[in-house]
This record gives C-alpha cells, structure tokens and sequence, in this order.
C-alpha cells in the first residue's frame, strides 16, 4: 500500500517549542470539548458532532505522543463534567474516547489501515458494553428493562401490522400471542450481532474522518485499498466455519448457546460478505471493461435486493475462500 505521494506541510510546527507544545495541546482540547458539547446540546448536529469530537484527540496522541495526548483526553472530560455532569462526560469518553486514542496511536505508528479498523471496531464495541454497564449501575437501567422495552416495540409494530391488514400472510400457522413472543426471543438474540454491527459502522466512520483530516494537516497516512481490491482474507472465515459448526451441532443436540453464537457471528458475516461480493463485482465491470454492469447492479440492488443480497454474498464468500481475481488475472496473461 502506497503513502500520500506529496503531503501537504503541516498546518502545526515540526518540532514545537515547550509553550508551543501547550497552546497546542490547549487549542485541540478546547475544540474537542466544544464538539463533545454540541454532540450533548444541538439536537440536529448532535450526531456529526459525536464522530468528530475524538478528531482533535487523535490529533494530539498522533503530534505528541500517547502520555501527552492521554493527558489531553483526562482534561477533556474533565471540562466535559464541568457542563454535562460527570456521568455525561465519561459516557462520552468511554464511548468514542478510546477509538480516537487509538487512531491517533495508530497513525504515529503507521500501522495498516485494516488493522486499525479493526482493533478500533472492537474498542468502539468494548465501549458500548461499558457504556450499557455503566448505565446499569447508575441509572438502574438493567436486562429486564431492556427486554420490557424490547417486548414493547415488538407489540407496537405486530398492532401495527395488524390493523393494516398485513399480519395474516405471516402468521401461517400461528396465533398472533405466539408469533409476537417469537419475533421477540428473535430480536433478543441478534442483540450481540446489532451491538458489533453498530461499532463497526462508528469505527469506520470515525477512522474516515480521521484519516481525512490527518491528510489534509499535511500528515501521511496509509491508504486503505481501492474498493475494487476489498475481499476477506481467507483466514477470516474461520469464524464463519465456526459459527457452521455450532449451528450443525444445535440441529442434532440444541443448546441455546451454541444458537446464539451460530446467529449471531453469520449476521456479523453476512454485511461483510455482501460488500467482498460487491466489491469483486464492481473489478468484474472494470476487467471486462464494462461500465454499464456497475449501473445494472445498482438497479437491480434498489429493484430486487432479496435476490442480490444472498448472490453477492455467495460471490463474496467464493472469492475470499480462492482469491478468484488472482486466477483470473493469471488466466488472462497466460491466454
């Protein structure tokens, strides 16, 4: 993977004085603090401003080195409590705190852009979980308050459905009291699968942004490759042989652990594969050097999606078992 060829000059100074050091450190803190406030009081940029407060953060781990940019994020919060109150701030801190330490580590150390999303996913997923921890022991809020309000969206969207005249079709065999406690019990179980879904997108989001700002300060950061090179590496699926086995294992003796982790790790999958599949459809248009496919697969993803969907993800699946661009590439210099 290629650096930026031709970095732009740093916006600060290379090697900062001491009081430089600290005006620094003081500007990018006072600006992390300013968009940990927005994400807490605006309510229509609450949302961009939670992804771009760990942004100046990042940027002082990645000038100044981890203790100086730990130091940074302390104070943060610090200030942070001085306006949303204690438990606020340090829900914020756990919840993106460490994504942006992260980030900005891994950008001093020039680490692999795949690796760095991932280990920022499952810090961003650590946090969730203390974050619902934490919830847990402050606010009282528990599981059982969690599967009340569970129960409670399901019987709102079965009454819905039900007074459009959309719940017969589906029910089959079912009495409405035990197709609602089914959908429930399956929306329970995907929770832990939602949970990793839900950090992988803010993970991704916060890396971009990250990455983004750090080239455009000057900053040479590796490059992720293009999107028609995105494939699983085939070590990966053995999460997927694993979840297999335990859903292979849960037909002949059924253990509702082996259910849950067999669900759960193939609705993890199924997002990643179906981008490897689209990904590998998207080289397919520019080595044949047909464009149009690229137009045709859209359509047909908005037109006939239950279709597409399992499709790419059976592409996906193939070509990171056997690198399929490999071989035809190899194919087509030989021929």
């Amino acid at each position: 993977m290629k650096k930026d060829e031709t970095p732009r000059r740093p916006l600060f100074a290379a090697e900062p004085t001491p009081a430089r050091k600290v005006a620094e450190g003081a500007m990018l803190v006072a600006s992390a603090v300013i968009f940990g406030l927005s994400a807490s009081y605006l309510p229509f940029v609450w949302l961009i401003a939670l992804f771009l407060w760990p942004v100046p953060l990042a940027l002082l781990v990645r000038r100044f080195g981890p203790g100086f940019g730990l130091a940074g994020i302390l104070l943060t919060a610090i200030i942070l409590s001085l306006f949303i109150g204690p438990v606020g701030a340090f829900s914020m801190l756990i919840n993106m705190g460490g994504v942006g330490f992260w980030y900005g580590y891994a950008a001093r150390r020039g680490i692999k852009p795949w690796l760095v999303i991932v280990v920022g996913v499952l810090i961003s997923a650590a946090g969730m979980v203390a974050l619902l921890a934490l919830s847990s022991a402050v606010a009282g809020f528990g599981l059982a308050d969690f599967s009340t309000q569970v129960h409670e969206f399901v019987q709102f969207y079965v009454d819905t459905m039900q007074k459009n005249g959309k719940l017969a079709p589906v029910l089959g065999d079912l009495t409405v009291a035990e197709y609602t406690e089914r959908l429930e019990a399956y929306v329970l179980s995907f929770m832990p699968a939602s949970l990793i879904f839900v950090s992988m997108l803010e993970g991704g989001i916060s890396y971009a942004l990250n990455t983004y700002i750090f080239r455009r300060l000057g900053y040479a950061v590796e490059k992720l490759p293009p999107f028609t090179e995105w494939r699983l590496p085939w070590y990966t699926l053995w999460g997927l042989i694993i979840a297999l086995v335990c859903y292979l294992i849960n037909r002949q003796a059924p253990m509702e652990v082996l259910q849950l982790i067999a669900t759960n790790v193939l609705y993890i999958y199924q997002p990643l594969l179906m981008l490897a599949g689209l990904s590998f459809f998207y080289w397919q248009a520019f080595f044949w050097n047909m464009r149009w496919m690229i137009f045709m697969m859209l359509i047909l993803i908005v037109f006939a999606f239950q279709l597409v969907g399992p499709a790419l993800i059976m592409v996906g699946l193939v070509d990171s078992l056997f690198d399929v661009r490999q071989v035809m590439r190899k194919y087509n210099k030989q021929n």
